[in-house]
């Protein structure tokens, strides 16, 4: 029952006049934070993010296909790499300051930064416009130019393989042995690539034969980061250089050849570095022996094609020539063969390493 104000107490009258009091405080705050609200600016947007700058695209490289098989348009290739193009008599010349491509049409043999390769297939005029194949372009020529490419690995494992041995001499020139020369010069090579901080077996240290399977074996079970076969030619007495081959890839013919090799073989999955390791060692080995650049090739030999690992063979000179003969021949020769091998592994090496977790 509500009391009528005229018989409220003094007392009451005084509770009254607080309540009345604290609702028109609390109604004062009210309406100035009501008031606050009204006038306070809207909240700061945050700036939207920036979107992360378009990495410039790789130019495209045009096709076509010319003899049943695809070829890259060479004025692309260029600009992909960056270099210049001009020309020298019948050759094509592509160049930057680190590296220089020179092709011919209808030859298949390049020149890549001085040294010479063997192409699986010429290049060709189409439309009065320089191709390349495609084959070429990504087994044998992209390794060399753009090496950060190639897989990762630590080169720590070399397997060295002293062609021939026992009852099979090799070949032979003025009283001169092939298996001994490459014994020698083996046993020169596992020493320097020790002392480079490698690990190093070897297929044989004697006067040892070994089947052809035997040395892919003996390999295999050491699990080698490169296999190096050391073998010497034979050809005319006029016939001189060096020869560093790697096996021949799928879809390719090898490099004294025309016919195909339709199947993959152990070795495939190792192409690209093999192109990488053969055109070096043949680099290296010119250039410090001073003998004819005879090009990096391709070919399906046993040691270095039934072998699932990066593998060369190399062919050191000709004992049916004399300046080859007495380079193989000479101590001192010898090591110098076996120093410019080891420089084309630490090249390898240095190019293939695992990059550095930031």
């Amino acid at each position: 029952m509500t009391t009528p104000d005229h018989e409220r107490t003094p007392a009451a009258a005084t509770r009254a006049a607080r309540v009345a009091l604290r609702l028109a405080l609390m109604a004062a705050v009210t309406l100035a934070a009501t008031a606050t609200l009204r006038a306070a600016p809207p909240p700061r947007q945050q700036p939207a993010p920036r979107a992360a700058a378009a990495r410039p695209k790789a130019p495209a490289i045009r096709q076509a296909r010319l003899n049943g098989r695809s070829y890259l348009l060479m004025a692309d290739v260029a600009r992909f790499y960056g270099l210049a193009a001009s020309r020298k008599g019948k050759a094509f010349v592509y160049s930057s300051p680190y590296s220089r491509l020179e092709l011919t049409p209808d030859a298949r043999t390049a020149t890549v930064s001085g040294t010479d390769v063997i192409l699986a297939f010429a290049p060709m005029l189409h439309q009065q416009s320089l191709y390349l194949s495609q084959a070429d372009f990504t087994a044998f020529i992209d390794p060399i130019l753009r090496p950060s490419t190639l897989p990762r690995r630590t080169v720590r494992r070399i397997v060295i393989d002293a062609g021939h041995g026992g009852k099979d001499p090799g070949c032979k020139g003025s009283g001169t042995i092939e298996k001994d020369i490459n014994l020698a010069i083996a046993l020169k090579l596992a020493t320097t690539l020790q002392q480079r901080g490698y690990t190093v077996a070897m297929t044989r240290m004697s006067d040892l034969y070994l089947t052809l399977a035997q040395r892919v074996a003996l390999a295999q079970r050491f699990r080698p980061d490169l296999f190096i076969s050391l073998h010497c030619n034979a050809a005319g007495a006029a016939v001189s250089g060096i020869e560093v081959y790697a096996a021949t890839p799928k879809g390719t013919p090898a490099s004294d050849s025309k016919a195909i090799s339709a199947k993959a073989c152990a070795a495939t999955p190792h192409d690209r570095t093999n192109a990488f390791v053969a055109y070096h060692t043949q680099r290296q080995l010119v250039s410090t022996l001073k003998l004819p650049d005879r090009a990096s090739r391709r070919k399906r030999y046993t040691v270095i094609a039934d072998l699932n690992a990066p593998a060369i063979l190399v062919e050191m000179g000709f004992l049916t020539n004399a300046t080859d003969r007495a380079t193989l021949r000479t101590p001192a020769r010898q090591s110098l063969v076996a120093s410019a091998i080891a420089n084309a592994v630490d090249l390898y090496r240095k190019a293939v390493a695992p990059k550095a977790a930031r």
